[in-house]
């Protein structure tokens, strides 16, 4: 039998035709993998369903963003699409919701200023404070900028003085923070260049400070992400100036973090942070400058940009090129899990339940690392790129493809020999 097989191997009309048999299953693997993936959110983990729904912001890989509503099943409930990506979501009571956003506009349509400025289109951020039911914005800040790559509106923090709401924004392209009201009056501001100094030869559109989340943790301080500097930072202020203090990193754009490394929603458990450290695929809690406590890894997480310690001392991570929101309990077991698809930003389980629970050390919730192989590494990353430019559901089925690339090229080489 197996003589019959090379003998028959041996002829290169049957290898052409072999490898064009496979290449035809590959294709059609892939393309019934692609087309039979579910399009909407579906739990993947089921032990223990939250007694809550849960707000997840899906920032959407090619304009395809969009805030949910799912419920403990995986049930959507409410949908907003009216934007080209979303990042934050938080719920303002039972029938308002804010969101930020960043929309994508044609040079025509663009500011004087950004029509002809050497980059193709500009971006509209936008501060959403935004009613249910209607999905009626009831009110807006909102503001134009170069492009929509490392330009968009990432995080803002409602708050009020003297029962007067306020709001605290980072605006990514322009590297700075600053306050309004509602009366979309400026009530201060810092710029990143108040204290470093931007590199020359990154030019004014460069990705420098990357600035990504800004929470108000107390009166007068805000605790502000630097994601390209892996540095944590409060600004102080008073009377409209701003003094600047770092909690965690190297506070240099030109220097790696030994801790964090480009990470996102930093979020305040007393004197613990607790991180999506996102380029390790982790999440930590850091206490006086240094790791307490850590979850993930390469094997676990792929690029997780939010983590919320709930009040029943489980986490809630937002995994990202995982494409899923999931839920550990308090002994670090998945006990629940959304497949959200559409790469999603960040998750908060209603009703406004941030990261208001304990800490890891008094929940006593294990540290759990495990990391994967530098092959499993890359070609996750690869995945993770395809789903910006292909069909959603497709990209998973991209190595299939590939391989069904290389038996065609395969049957080609042997037609041509």
């Amino acid at each position: 039998m197996i003589s019959t097989l090379v003998a028959w191997l041996s002829v290169s009309d049957n290898r052409a035709k072999l490898f064009a048999l496979l290449a035809v299953l590959f294709f059609t693997t892939a393309g019934v993998g692609a087309l039979t993936a579910p399009d909407r959110p579906h739990p993947t983990v089921d032990e223990e369903r939250p007694a809550n729904n849960t707000l997840v912001a899906l920032q959407g890989y090619e304009h395809e963003g969009r805030a949910i509503e799912v419920t403990p099943r995986g049930e959507v409930v409410w949908e907003y699409a009216k934007a080209d990506d979303v990042f934050d979501v938080e719920a303002l009571g039972p029938n308002r919701v804010q969101i930020a956003v960043a929309d994508e506009i044609p040079d025509e349509r663009c500011p004087p200023r950004f029509r002809d400025d050497g980059h193709r289109n500009c971006v509209r951020n936008a501060l959403r404070v935004v009613e249910k039911g209607t999905k009626a914005t009831l009110w807006e800040y909102a503001w134009f900028d170069a492009k929509l790559h490392a330009h968009e509106l990432h995080d803002a923090d409602r708050y009020t003085v003297d029962g007067e709401p306020r709001w605290v924004l980072v605006d990514m392209g322009n590297d700075r923070v600053f306050a309004v009201n509602r009366a979309k009056e400026v009530l201060w501001r810092w710029n990143a260049t108040d204290r470093y100094e931007r590199p020359p030869e990154m030019g004014a559109e460069g990705d420098w400070t990357h600035a990504n989340d800004v929470d108000r943790i107390e009166p007068g301080v805000f605790r502000v992400s630097l994601r390209n500097f892996d540095t944590v930072v409060d600004l102080h202020v008073r009377n409209g100036s701003v003094r600047v203090e770092p909690v965690v990193g190297p506070d240099s754009f030109s220097k790696r973090g030994d801790v964090l490394h480009e990470q996102h929603n930093p979020d305040t458990l007393g004197d613990t942070l607790l991180v999506a450290d996102s380029e390790n695929d982790r999440v930590v809690e850091i206490r006086n400058g240094s790791v307490v406590w850590k979850y993930g890894g390469s094997a676990v997480f792929d690029w997780p940009r939010d983590a919320d310690r709930l009040s029943n001392g489980h986490t809630l991570v937002t995994d990202s090129y995982n494409d899923r929101v999931v839920e550990l309990d308090e002994n670090g077991d998945v006990v629940w899990s959304i497949e959200t698809g559409s790469l999603p930003y960040e998750a908060d389980r209603l009703p406004g339940e941030g990261s208001d629970g304990p800490t890891a050390r008094e929940a006593g919730i294990p540290n759990r690392t495990s990391g994967a192989s530098v092959v499993h590494e890359r070609s996750s990353w690869a995945i993770s790129m395809v789903k910006y430019v292909a069909p959603d559901g497709l990209a998973e089925q991209s190595f299939v493809l590939l391989f069904g690339l290389l038996a065609l090229v395969g049957s080609g080489i042997e037609r041509w020999r």
